[in-house]
This record gives structure tokens, sequence and C-alpha cells, in this order.
């Protein structure tokens, strides 16, 4: 009975991690036929970020699935535990953050970035479990 038990709780703990990890991929999404020249809005990081903080709700609904430009300071360019190259916009000491995940045609010319250059990136708003996301991201302006 214990080695039963022991399974079983082997396969809930399996399915569970599947649906979780199913759940953190990001679907294949084409971007190729977005027109990255007309953003929705203009936003500085810290303001967007504070958005979501102040009123989630209201921020997801004017935000969610717009393609937007956010300016700031680059805080990292780095690559997420899924191996999905990002672009980090974050001051030097808070907390407020927006992570770009890149389109495969800008991983190249993000590998130019530095910390705490100013940039402006454009990308779809998904995600804001963990900060604010951006898929298909693109940097429009360093």
């Amino acid at each position: 009975m214990h080695k039963l038990r022991q399974s079983a709780a082997f396969f809930a703990g399996l399915g569970i991690f599947s649906l979780l990890a199913a759940g953190s991929v990001e679907d294949e999404v084409d971007y190729s036929g977005l027109d990255y020249s007309s953003p929705a809005y203009r936003v500085n990081y810290k303001d967007l970020a504070d958005e979501f903080d102040e009123n989630s709700i209201a921020a997801e609904s004017k935000y969610d699935g717009q393609l937007i430009y956010v300016s700031g300071p680059v805080g990292s360019v780095d690559k997420d535990i899924l191996d999905n190259p990002y672009v980090s916009i974050t001051g030097q000491y808070d907390f407020a953050s927006v992570q770009c995940f890149l389109t495969p045609g800008e991983v190249e010319g993000a590998s130019s970035l530095r910390k705490g250059q100013r940039v402006v990136v454009a990308g779809v708003v998904g995600g804001t479990t963990l900060g604010v996301t951006l898929d298909g991201c693109r940097v429009v302006s360093d």
C-alpha cells in the first residue's frame, strides 16, 4: 500500500509539474505581421510598473494584448530558465521592472546592449504575475 501511495504521489507531482511547465512556455506566436511603428501607448517603465502596482485589474484591462513602447535603462540582457532571451528594463535602486522577451530576430541586436543604457522597446503586454512582461519584443531605439 505504501508503494501505491508513493507511485500516486509521484504521478500527481509529475502531472502538476507538467501543467506548470506547459503554462510557462510561451506559445509560438508569429509577431511578423505586427506593425511595430504604431504602439497603443508610449510609457516609461516606472510609470507602467506603478500603474500595475496601484491597480493591477485596471492596468491589465488597459494594456493586456496591446503593443506598447516602454522606455528606460537596461537592467540586464539574459535568458530565463527556459532559455528565452529577454531584456530587463529597470532602475538601479528600484523594484519596478519590465521584462521584454525578444523575437528571434532581435537576439543578435540585443547582444550589444549594456546595463544602464537607455532604450525604447516595443512589445505586446503579456503576463503580469511577477512584474510586467512584454512578448514579441524589438528594440526600437538605443
